[in-house]
């Protein structure tokens, strides 16, 4: 758009050119001597004159116009943010992510932190806010842990009595493990809360900063840090999806969230598949996305660790975890090539077997003819 001060800049410009650029005089004698023709052509530009300075004034203007742009953009972007922009820009409204990004306008103005430090800290603040449940379901995973081989024997109890349609037996049973519940405090259906607390929030922060960088919201785009500057764009050199996977795994080795409670080996090789996926999938997501991960993989990893300490679970009234002696290694069962060379090697010895039942018969019934022989001749 020309601003009033750019077009009055052009009318001076173009009028200033315009009175240097006056044309010969058509009613001049065609009789002028050669001296009056040279003071003329002094007084009056060419023709090619003019044009070469009407060319250089558009070109000027032109250049003036594109500086201007630049630092008009410039500008936009370096604004201080007031409350109600994101609102203004249609982002904020009644749902979950926009009470969310109510809160990252109102940390980046209150702190006047760039962006990426008000996704950090509205990150940080969110799963602080979030610790007193983290706290209680801690210790109901530990009782529950401890109890775990007096809940394997009940749960293989009722297992046998609804085989055998014990229905006496299955009833008593479902008492004695609700009443093991009920002595140590604890549920198992306590657990599925980290889930219901932390997939809301998850998804808010992920589409919050989706929709804050696809508009995008002009501070975001030097918002950023070190390589990664922009936050509306993904990170070209993938330091930050490798970072973030890295983060993942790192949180999936070290143990569970609640209590560090080893995870079945076939459980953590799908999560370490996912963890290598994940670069691929998300290395187009922009780097606002991955400063939230980055920020809760550090929060959580800290979080286990801390947990872990004897005086801090004490003072949490969290109990120490029991190690529970490993149950009998099973049978394990034997594979396709495995079964196959049994039944090949069954078959062979049954096959000998057979034969030397026969022959053992064959000569049972030559001795038996033998002696009727040796009988007919005494």
């Amino acid at each position: 758009m020309l601003t009033p001060a750019l077009g009055a800049g052009l009318y001076r410009h173009m009028s200033t050119e315009t009175s240097k650029a006056a044309f010969i005089d058509p009613t001049a004698p065609s009789s002028a001597g050669t001296q009056e023709g040279a003071a003329a052509d002094s007084v009056f530009p060419s023709a090619a004159d003019v044009i070469g300075n009407v060319t250089e004034g558009a070109a000027a203007t032109s250049s003036a116009i594109s500086e201007l742009a630049a630092q008009n953009a410039e500008t936009i972007s370096q604004v201080a943010m007031k409350y109600g922009d994101l609102k203004a820009m249609g982002l904020v409204h009644f749902t979950p992510v926009g009470a969310l990004e109510t809160i990252l306008e109102a940390v980046h103005i209150s702190t006047g932190l760039p962006w990426w430090g008000t996704i950090a800290v509205t990150t940080v603040l969110i799963r602080t806010a979030l610790l007193p449940f983290i706290v209680k379901l801690q210790g109901n995973t530990a009782r529950l842990h401890n109890v775990k081989p007096q809940l394997d024997r009940l749960t293989q109890n009722m297992k046998l009595a609804q085989e055998n349609n014990d229905t006496a037996a299955l009833a008593r049973f479902s008492a004695q493990t609700q009443e093991l519940f009920a002595k140590n405090d604890c549920n198992p259906l306590k657990s599925l809360m980290l889930p219901l607390l932390q997939a809301p929030v998850m998804i808010s922060f992920y589409l919050a900063l989706r929709d804050m960088a696809n508009l995008p919201v002009p501070q975001l785009k030097e918002g950023g840090m070190l390589w990664f500057t922009d936050l509306t764009v993904a990170d070209p050199t993938y330091v930050l999806p490798v970072a973030s996977s890295l983060g993942f795994l790192a949180i999936m080795e070290l143990g569970t969230e609640l209590g560090g409670v080893s995870q079945p080996k076939a459980m953590k090789n799908f999560m370490r598949f996912m963890a290598v996926a994940m670069v691929p999938l998300t290395m187009s997501f922009p780097s606002a996305i991955f400063t939230y991960w980055l920020t809760s993989n550090v929060y959580t990893t800290g979080q286990i660790l801390f947990f872990r300490v004897p005086a801090v679970r004490r003072f949490f009234n969290i109990p120490q975890l029991i190690d529970h002696p490993k149950p009998k290694v099973v049978n394990k069962q034997p594979g396709f090539m495995e079964s196959f060379k049994a039944s090949y090697e069954g078959g062979l010895a049954a096959k000998q077997n057979e034969i030397t039942a026969a022959k053992e018969r064959e000569n049972m019934l030559t001795a038996q003819k033998q002696r009727r022989q040796n009988r007919k001749r005494i």
